[in-house]
This record gives C-alpha cells, structure tokens and sequence, in this order.
C-alpha cells in the first residue's frame, strides 16, 4: 500500500480535533475514510462537536431519505401510470357492446346487491361514489327502468350531516330528494369523530323490481356454470 505523506496525517488529524467528520476530512484531502479513521482513532472530540457531527449525520440522513423516498414515489407513478394505459382501452367498451354491459352490471350487483328471495327487489349499496355512479349508469343504459321506482336511504355516522349527504348522493345518483328514506344515523359511532372527510356515508339504491333485480343476479350467477 502507498505511504501517504506525513503532512497529510498530520493534516488530517488536526481537521479532526476541529470536529470534522470522516468524510468532510476525506473531501478535503483526498484520503480513504478507512485511512484517516486509524489516524484519528485516538483523537477525543468534545462534546459540542459531537452534537455537531450527530446533528448533520441526521440532516444527511432525512435528506437521503427525502430522495429515496421521491424515487420510490416516481417510480410507483411511472408503474400505475403504465399500468392505466394498457387498461385504457376498457373505459368506454360497455358502451359499446350492450351484452358486455349487462354482464358488468351482473357481476356488481352479485358481489354488492341483495339477492333473491331473501330481498324481492333491488338493492345495491356502497360507500364508493364511483361505484354507485357505475351500477346505475350501466342500469339506465341497458336495461328499461321506471326512474319513479328508484329509492334512496343513506346510513352515515352520528357527526355526519344526513341532510348534506343526501343532497351529495341525489345529485350524484340523479335521484330526486323526494325519493329518498330519511337518513340513518349509526348509533355506534356516538361520541367518535369522523377522521375520514370524505366518507359520505352508505349510499343504499333501491329499485323496485323482482325482475330486474333476478335478472342481474342471473347474469352474474352465469359465471358459475
């Protein structure tokens, strides 16, 4: 191994009692860190210049951890984003083919609607707005429905407005007021504060109709076989 100059230990051993670290040392001079560590090794700093060391040895840390977290972040972006590419070209197929949209609208009300013969009409609930506005626009679209025949009841938590969020969920639903079941207010939740402020509740879409409600779960049903 090459001899390093003697200037330089002595150099690197008097930026150490100034309290430089390992690699502020390094930088300066030009050294392997694992050098300098064996000659500075017996060299006690104070305590003020510990604090130093520990306080930027943390500000390194947060901001390597900033950029790491920022790649991971990009990274996830750049993975979904490609992902919704290739998905893209479902976006507006059940409007395209009817039978497909049936079937859709099927396989949603067998995983989210009551069934046949407990419940004799339809009834299909979720707290997802995306998920409501989906099931009736492929409802309205594909199958012939009487709009008087639709019903309406929110359960929502006891710091909710029931009011508001009937007026969130008629507007969305394109259910008129008068159409809507006075709103349930979750007893349970008494005295809980909602951290959640997007939560809007359970939105429940009743429609009164045996046929169409055992059609769409026949639909869905049809996978088994």
């Amino acid at each position: 191994m090459e001899k390093k100059p003697k200037n330089i230990k002595i150099k690197a051993m008097g930026l150490r009692r100034q309290g430089f670290s390992l690699s502020e040392i390094a930088c300066r001079i030009d050294v392997p860190k694992n050098t300098i560590q064996g000659w500075v090794k017996n060299i006690k700093l104070t305590r003020g210049q510990k604090l130093r060391l520990a306080k930027k040895a943390i500000a390194c840390g947060n901001k390597g951890l900033q950029k790491a977290l920022k790649r991971n972040r990009d990274k996830l972006a750049k993975w979904k984003e490609n992902i919704r590419q290739r998905a893209v070209k479902y976006s507006n197929i059940s409007n395209k083919r009817s039978d497909l949209a049936k079937l859709v609208c099927g396989i949603l009300y067998l995983c989210e609607g009551a069934k046949y013969p407990s419940t004799r009409h339809l009834v299909f609930g979720s707290t997802d707005p995306r998920m409501i506005k989906l099931f009736l626009n492929l409802l309205r679209n594909n199958f012939h429905v009487d709009e008087n025949k639709f019903r309406c009841r929110i359960m929502h938590r006891y710091d909710q407005n029931g009011d508001a969020l009937e007026i969130y969920w008629s507007k969305l639903t394109g259910i008129p007021l008068r159409q809507f079941y006075k709103s349930y207010k979750d007893k349970r939740t008494k005295g809980k504060a909602t951290k959640n402020k997007e939560y809007k509740g359970v939105c429940s879409v009743q429609y009164f109709s045996t046929d169409v409600q055992y059609e769409l779960q026949s639909i869905g049903e049809a996978l088994y076989f």
